[in-house]
């Protein structure tokens, strides 16, 4: 007999930190909020940042071990399952294996998908499409973080199983710094594909002007030679005073940094750019935001309302989306509010609660 409570969730919690672990964490908060008994099968492949998408030896042999917990969860029938699907090469191979332990036991099974990218891995060949359409159509319900998204899954999935549920975040403290004029924040791994190069850059555009911003980087280093890179310029260019590099920050001082910001930039060039979390951080503390339209951040960003939307994360573009709102203190607090009606009304944990409570109860139906 099925236990009708317990839910079983492939996936992984922090570290390393990013968007799907973070996310993970609060599901499985908001499971238990709704009486239910979430089991974590914990993937375990990924230590750091660094080496998230990578293929190493401890990868490979780690892959049976999960498998072993994936079936020690299933033989104790769980009600239903929350896979975290994933695209890349390696672990998706691994998805679909695990993919078929599911369809084995009958786990109604939600996949849960947090990247794009299945219709480019789909066009590699008739197998991998094939192993695809195996992955992602097992799923009763598919859940996808945007409408911008669902062309990249709807060819493998069974019609009319795709639900919409968009992020949330973790609660910020309930009193924090206010934004302070002219404080401008990247605030994301140190990699030029989420756009730390076009950030730095871009600071020292606009510092070359009249106006007084500061800047500031926060988040881990991934690659040394980046950021060794970034500093580089920035000292070189004696900017050192007006571009810090703050490393990562979590908890209460990540919150009051970002709190304290008129203004987050977040100029990605991930090509498997989803729903950024650092941008709903922004939001939830009435921080607006200047991004590349890359992804679902176009739904997110809704230009000359909570933030400026680029087109082409540049130098260009991207000065003179942010001068656009420190050089106008009405137009920044304008947006500020914004930003923070898109968080409470999109964007909070009672909704991202109310569309699992509804995808639950239609997986068990």
């Amino acid at each position: 007999m099925r236990s009708g409570h317990r839910i079983v969730v492939i996936s992984q919690v922090p570290p390393p930190m990013h968007g799907s672990t973070l996310i993970t964490k609060i599901l499985l908060e908001v499971l238990r909020e709704l009486g239910e008994t979430p089991v974590l099968v914990d993937r375990r492949f990924s230590r750091d940042i660094g080496e998230v998408g990578s293929v190493s030896l401890r990868k490979i042999s780690a892959a049976p071990a999960l498998a072993g917990r994936l079936l020690i969860a299933l033989f104790q029938r769980p009600g239903a399952c929350v896979f975290f699907c994933t695209n890349r090469p390696f672990s998706f191979l691994v998805d679909v294996f695990l993919g078929e332990l599911l369809r084995l036991f009958r786990v109604p099974t939600v996949n849960y998908v947090h990247t794009r990218g299945y219709s480019e891995l789909a066009q590699r060949g008739k197998v991998w499409r094939f192993l695809v359409s195996r992955l992602l159509g097992g799923g009763k319900v598919t859940v996808c973080l945007g409408e911008s998204l669902v062309a990249d899954i709807v060819d493998f999935v069974p019609t009319g199983s795709i639900a919409i549920i968009k992020n949330t975040v973790e609660t910020p403290p309930a009193k924090h710094a206010p934004r302070r004029r002219g404080h401008v924040i990247f605030l994301s791994n140190l990699l030029e594909e989420k756009g730390a190069d076009i950030f730095v850059e871009t600071a020292i555009k606009i510092s070359a002007g009249p106006g007084q911003e500061m800047f500031s980087l926060v988040g881990p280093t991934v690659d040394e030679a980046v950021t060794a890179s970034l500093r580089d310029r920035v000292a070189r260019v004696g900017l050192s005073d007006r571009i810090a590099f703050r490393g990562p920050l979590f908890g209460e001082e990540k919150w009051a940094a970002l709190a304290s910001a008129e203004v987050l930039v977040f100029p990605s060039r991930y090509r498997f750019e989803a729903q950024p979390l650092t941008i709903i951080e922004a939001f939830s503390v009435g921080v607006p935001v200047v991004a590349s339209d890359l992804g679902a951040i176009g739904e997110l960003v809704d230009d000359d309302f909570n933030g400026r939307l680029v087109a082409t994360a540049n130098v260009d573009s991207v000065s003179s989306a942010v001068q656009s709102i420190t050089g106008d203190a009405s137009t920044s607090d304008r947006l500020a509010e914004g930003a923070r009606r898109t968080f409470d009304e999109q964007h909070s944990r009672d909704a991202f609660r109310a569309g699992w409570a509804s995808v639950i109860s239609s997986v068990r139906k």
